[in-house]
């Protein structure tokens, strides 16, 4: 019984050991320094709130197909993207919730940005949301698009057709239709 004891204690630590050899490279890849909010904000070309709609993933970079809210700083569109790379050295935002809401801090002047885990992009909480509006003031609303308007497009430039040639097939479907039913009378009465 004590050699068992033993036994599982030992495949216990070797399981611990492979865990920790396991987990310490994937946390040594990122070494940036994400510093203070007002400094991740100050390096930030667009601040905004936004739901995270679709996540496509390509070996280790991920985008992120979001539907912003609200904006602190640039003026991303309401549907945009966001580009987190990843792999070695990068400092990627890895696998996003759908449907969850993000304050993304982020680079770039138009879509895709690219946003990283050391730029301060993190769950758009109530307290994170009060500290970016401390910082750059209460944001705009991002409104969709209008819809598009109406045009109205002139198919033809001729008249319409008048009442003969509107009326022409009809009329020749009556008279088929008059002389089938003479033929079967004909032939009925033989």
């Amino acid at each position: 019984m004590i050699r068992a004891v033993r036994l599982a204690a030992a495949l216990l630590l070797a399981c611990l050991g492979l865990v920790v050899m396991v987990q310490a490279p994937a946390s040594a890849e990122c070494t940036c320094k994400p510093g203070t909010l007002e400094q991740q904000v100050e390096r930030a070309d667009a601040v905004f709130i936004a739901t995270v709609d679709n996540v496509e993933v390509a070996g280790n970079d991920h985008t992120y197909d979001v539907t912003a809210s609200r904006a602190y700083a640039g003026t991303p569109e309401r549907s945009t993207q966001v580009f987190s790379a990843g792999g070695r050295n990068a400092c990627g935002l890895g696998e996003l919730g759908v449907g969850t809401s993000y304050v993304f801090l982020a680079t770039g002047s138009a879509a895709p940005y690219e946003a990283d885990s050391c730029s301060g992009t993190s769950v758009a909480n109530p307290t994170k949301v009060a500290k970016i509006e401390k910082l750059l003031g209460e944001g705009t609303s991002v409104e969709p698009p209008p819809p598009p308007t109406a045009e109205r497009t002139l198919v033809e430039d001729a008249p319409p057709a008048g009442f003969a040639r509107t009326a022409a097939p009809g009329a020749a479907v009556a008279i088929i239709g008059l002389l089938g039913l003479v033929v079967v009378r004909r032939v009925a009465r033989r």
